[in-house]
């Protein structure tokens, strides 16, 4: 038997490509042009009784990695992305909003873009009609906090609310923050905008916006959980049915690539970052030591898994494809 070699494979892959046009020619040939756009980001999966979808919103690609990973050197960061098999040129952060049918309730976390972002996000509407839920369907929408990827999606640039049957449930903490003038007039410039965003998308509906405090219970099986440091109020939440559990760490960890292999690393949108690095150790500890499944708002899609330790970090195992039929 001949030996295979990555010598003869390469090569045997090159005569392949040589002999196979002349060989395997169709006798028709019909323009086919790529199509350009990805199909529908959505993965339905169960927890218990539960059934879990997560949709994606797109994503944003990062410009300067220096700006992005603010307390580590360039060459550092090129290395964490190599060894992560992504090109040091090309990091894209997605964004995955969660729904979570408990059976009686119909649970959205999160709301991406709407039609207030870049061409490249916004695509949870879409998903949605994709997956056949209808926005108006949605009878309660969880906010995990205030940042602008978030939040936007609950109200369209006219004006309109995306989801205008759902009671809006929001963090006691981040609300008291972004909704303090105060606050404002003391953050750093660049959070303005996301002042004004906040005030845009919440003031139409104030009064009806319900704050809840960590260790509720929202809804049956959701509870939320305390994950303060990325933002003053910002939650991550426990999603139980039966025995069966997921946690929903949300913005904890951003890419795991970087910031689940290095804890350590800050990210540029961290707002007390010895907080944000606190909480990620601890909810990752938990995950890890419990093995409970989780899913986050800017892991790979569809960013549902397991933690594992990593030396000093952690990395990300992608859960086995668990389709629902």
């Amino acid at each position: 038997m001949k030996q295979l070699t990555r010598r003869s494979l390469l090569g045997g892959a090159v005569a392949a490509g040589t002999i196979a046009p002349l060989a395997l020619r169709p006798t028709a040939q019909a323009a086919a042009p790529a199509a350009g756009k990805q199909m529908p980001g959505v993965y339905r999966f169960k927890i218990g009784e539960f059934e879990i979808t997560s949709f994606n919103d797109g994503f944003t690609k990062v410009p300067k990695l220096e700006n992005y990973v603010v307390n580590t050197p360039l060459e550092e960061i090129q290395k964490a992305l190599e060894a992560g098999f992504i090109p040091k040129d090309d990091l894209r952060i997605p964004f995955n909003p969660l729904l979570v049918n408990t059976g009686k309730n119909l649970v959205l976390f999160d709301t991406g873009f709407g039609d207030n972002g870049s061409p490249t996000q916004g695509a949870l509407l879409a998903n949605l009609a994709a997956a056949g839920i209808d926005p108006k369907s949605i009878d309660t929408v969880i906010i995990s906090h205030f940042h602008p990827d978030h939040i936007s999606g609950l109200r369209a640039k006219a004006g309109v609310a995306n989801f205008p049957s759902a009671e809006i449930m929001v963090p006691a903490g981040e609300w008291a923050y972004w909704t303090d003038a105060g606050e404002s007039s003391r953050a750093p410039a660049m959070w303005n905008p996301t002042f004004a965003n906040v005030k845009r998308v919440f003031d139409p509906i104030a009064k009806d916006v319900k704050q809840f405090e960590f260790g509720k219970e929202l809804v049956p099986g959701i509870t939320a959980v305390d994950a303060r440091g990325h933002s003053p109020g910002h939650a991550a939440f426990v999603i139980a049915s039966g025995n069966a559990k997921l946690m929903h760490i949300v913005d904890v960890t951003n890419h795991p690539v970087l910031f689940a292999r290095n804890p350590e690393w800050r990210l540029w949108a961290d707002m007390i970052p010895d907080q944000a690095l606190a909480t990620r150790r601890k909810l990752l500890d938990m995950a890890a030591a419990d093995r409970l499944p989780i899913t986050a708002y800017h892991f790979p899609f569809p960013a549902v898994g397991y933690i594992a330790k990593l030396g000093n970090g952690y990395d990300f195992v992608p859960a086995s494809w668990q389709s629902v039929f």
